[in-house]
């Protein structure tokens, strides 16, 4: 539900709660030895604060999801992207901070209602029909119409600038982790 683009960065190990909470994030980057695991099983517990709601979206194989559930096997990088939990594995670290600073940059320089309205679209056709979906798409569009992005953006795309758009805060260069 947050408003704003979330990169997750993952370099070595993501288990437990830590792979739940990048289950909800909008892009997921990993280092090349990253590893993925489950292991509330192993504690004799269920996933519970959205590993077994989100990742079956993410990974649309039922049975690598329970797989991973129910025994709490390790999941190498390779894999997670072969089964789209990541969609970029980098080589260290510092490839991976500089890669998500290149994705964020870039979605800096879009309009802010636009990217609110990717992922308001986005999340609701994960959840609803295609039909809902595109209903959905076309109301949301219908009342970006009365905001000043659109008009900005065609301006700049007509006179080959790049877009300003008012209200938009820097991007802060320097990670907090």
């Amino acid at each position: 539900s947050c408003g704003k683009s979330v990169i997750a960065c993952i370099h070595g190990g993501c288990f437990g709660a830590a792979l739940e909470m990048v289950c909800f994030c909008d892009m997921r980057f990993c280092t090349a030895d990253a590893v993925f695991q489950a292991p509330e099983v192993d504690l004799g517990l269920a996933a519970d604060i959205g590993g077994n709601q989100m990742f079956p979206k993410i990974v649309g194989n039922d049975s690598l999801l329970r797989e991973l559930q129910m025994t709490g096997r390790k999941l190498p990088a390779a894999e997670a992207l072969s089964f789209g939990l990541v969609s970029r594995v980098l080589k260290d670290r510092e490839e991976l901070m500089s890669s998500a600073l290149e994705a964020a940059r870039a979605i800096a320089s879009k309009s802010p209602v636009a990217m609110l309205g990717i992922k308001q679209m986005l999340n609701f056709s994960r959840d609803h029909s295609v039909e809902d979906s595109l209903k959905f798409g076309l109301t949301w569009n219908a009342a970006m119409l009365q905001g000043d992005d659109i008009k900005i953006a065609g301006a700049a795309f007509m006179s080959k600038q790049r877009p300003a758009f008012d209200g938009v805060a820097p991007l802060v260069e320097k990670s907090k982790l």
